[in-house]
């Protein structure tokens, strides 16, 4: 009888760790672009405006000419390439691929 409880004890203490690892690491967990460390750069190119992305202080976008445009045209002004870089930051941020398409440039006035 005395063994029976000592097992459960033991199948009780490894529920619990197991438990505390799911919990810890998956639904209760924050999502992944709440601990990235992103941040936004312009820069002014010879065709106009770009915007770098920095994760974890390291370039990870480079981006001299608008996205989704065919052939190479920079962005107008600073304030096109800060806003289409932000939108990239905001989809990075909510753990989404960090493409612009054509369809939220045109919402975004850029041509």
């Amino acid at each position: 009888m005395q063994m029976i409880k000592k097992n459960w004890v033991y199948f009780l203490f490894a529920f619990a760790v197991i438990l505390f690892i799911v919990t810890r690491f998956t639904g209760t967990a924050k999502k992944r672009g709440e601990f990235m460390k992103v941040s936004l750069k312009t820069f002014h190119t010879d065709m106009g405006w770009g915007y770098d992305v920095y994760k974890d202080d390291s370039v990870y976008i480079h981006q001299e000419s608008i996205p989704s445009l065919p052939g190479r045209k920079g962005f107008a002004t600073e304030a096109d390439a800060d806003k289409i870089g932000n939108l990239v930051l905001t989809k990075m941020k909510h753990s989404k691929f960090p493409v612009v398409s054509l369809q939220e440039l045109d919402s975004c006035g850029i041509k």
